[in-house]
């Protein structure tokens, strides 16, 4: 690639493999969706998978180049502000500036930006999308609309992922809506991600304990508003062979409490953790002991020879500390560890003054030395981003899951939870499901609207390979009707009598009587 004036990379990680075209079209779909031709006329779009970072990561590097600093300037500024887009940005380092672009050798060309719109000179990978022209005083569909999407999974099918498709679809026919996602998350890995973007919040990057040789020596959590600290166990484990010590997790919760957040939303997604959550613990101030007074390092091996537990210096923050515990299931415990972990929480149960059932795993600590409550429901997760606040302005709610039956109304799941917020504050809601049980009791829904987008008869196997497909086409067809009934209403809707300026009409007359 010839570096021409200035060049901004913008990496963009994409959950699911695809072609280099189908990346290039998703991303650039979503970059022109908030630039205009004032701001792109002239540059050289260039793309590729992303040279810095390993080929199965699916990591995407959107360039453009050729522009002025200022103009550099405005598009960063526009891509980096958009929560739409940041759902699609790469975790680490999402932006790449020049110097690091020169080293990349072997970029494919999509084209120059020309004065209509479109591109040309390229290897027509980016044909048939087009830059949209200034709007001047005209305002784009959708100006002002604030829009949020809130979906579960829908099967293989992440929220995230969701919530992607929806903003292509949404943006396809209301180009200037803003997008407000609110990824479902139940507390597994993504948990720290989605939230983050939701909230638009910060990242954190703490020292980790490496468990292995080679092992993590850095691990990120998430800063809500300024005052929650987001974490999930999932994302601090080491990987399956490594060990599953939950050491990283404590020390990840006492970082979060030495910067002085009190309040804490925790993943706890156990099932690999097989000390406990000794190791957790212990980075939180807990001391263990064998039977001739040696201090334990908090190993799952170690389990069998605690002989007596010291909360002494246990963080003072933890006491302090509103603690919630997202999908706080118990650790399973391997069988060979199993008669040591009934020990060992008998013993903390001892030196708390609780009983050993209320130990169990990291959350079971947790809730017995400092005070957390577990949450089973969306309805923690929807407070934990202060979702009423981000309702607020919104003209519409989009939720949604693989199958909205029955069941789905129980459990605290995600599209009752939605629901209900929406319903009482009167905001229009739309569900978008995969299929509708036979049994469900629509009454239940209240006044939002349903689409469903399996009606085929079609077995489990062949949903899943086309679930992309089939979203995409109920995403696109449920906003290509919400564009027709806003027509419609703004057509069909009598315009309102032309209000009469009655201090201008006695002027005129007046004027009149002295002529």
């Amino acid at each position: 690639m010839q570096l021409k004036r200035l060049g901004l990379g913008i990496r963009f990680d994409f959950l699911s493999a695809a072609s280099e075209r189908e990346h290039a079209q998703q991303a650039f779909e979503e970059i022109f969706s908030v630039l205009t031709l004032s701001e792109l006329e002239g540059l050289l779009i260039y793309g590729g998978q992303d040279p810095l970072t390993d080929p199965a990561e699916n990591v995407f590097l959107a360039v453009i180049m050729g522009g002025s600093l200022s103009t550099m300037r405005r598009i960063y500024e526009k891509i980096n502000t958009d929560a739409a887009i940041g759902m699609y940005l790469a975790h680490t380092h999402p932006f790449i500036e020049n110097n690091r672009l020169l080293y990349w050798q072997t970029p494919s060309f999509y084209g120059e930006v020309q004065k209509d719109g479109t591109l040309r000179g390229g290897d027509g990978t980016l044909d048939g999308l087009t830059v949209p022209k200034k709007h001047g005083r005209r305002r784009p569909v959708g100006k002002g609309i604030k829009v949020l999407f809130a979906p579960d999974s829908y099967g293989a099918l992440s929220s995230t992922d969701a919530i992607k498709r929806l903003s292509v679809a949404a943006r396809r026919h209301f180009q200037g809506v803003k997008i407000v996602p609110v990824p479902m998350t139940y507390g597994g890995c993504g948990m720290v991600r989605a939230l983050v973007t939701a909230c638009e919040g910060a990242y954190r990057t703490a020292k980790i304990t490496p468990l292995v040789p080679e092992g993590k020596s850095s691990a990120v959590y998430g800063v809500l508003h300024g005052k929650t600290a987001v974490l999930a166990l999932a994302e601090v484990l080491p990987c399956e062979g490594e060990g599953t010590a939950s050491l990283n997790a404590g020390e990840l919760i006492r970082r979060a409490l030495d910067e002085g957040l009190r309040e804490i939303v925790l993943g706890t997604a156990e099932s690999a953790i097989r000390d406990c959550g000794m190791g957790c613990m212990r980075a939180l101030g807990v001391k263990f002991y064998d039977a001739e007074g040696t201090e334990l390092k908090g190993s799952a091996e170690e389990l069998g020879r605690v002989a007596a537990v010291d909360t002494e210096y246990l963080h003072p923050g933890l006491r302090e500390a509103r603690i919630t515990i997202l999908n706080g299931g118990i650790s399973e415990t391997p069988a060979e560890y199993a008669e040591d972990a009934v020990r060992f929480r008998a013993l903390v149960a001892s030196a708390v003054g609780v009983s050993a059932s209320d130990c169990a795993g990291v959350g079971g600590l947790l809730c017995a030395l400092g005070g957390a409550r577990r949450a089973s429901g969306v309805d923690a997760l929807l407070d934990a981003v202060d979702f009423d606040k981000l309702l607020q302005g919104v003209a519409l709610v989009v939720t949604g899951e693989m199958l909205l039956e029955e069941a789905s109304f129980s459990g605290g799941r995600a599209v009752p939870c939605v629901l209900a917020r929406c319903a009482a504050r009167r905001i229009p809601t739309a569900v978008l499901a995969g299929g509708i049980g036979e049994r469900l009791d629509e009454t239940r829904l209240g006044s939002a609207g349903v689409m469903a987008f399996i009606d085929a008869p079609m077995s489990r196997e062949q949903a899943a390979a086309r679930a992309e497909e089939l979203f995409d086409a109920a995403a696109d067809r449920m906003f290509r009707l919400i564009r027709i009934g806003r027509d419609v209403e703004k057509i069909g809707a009598p315009k309102p009598p032309r209000q009469r300026d009655f201090a201008r009409m006695y002027r005129e007359s007046l004027k009149k009587e002295t002529e």
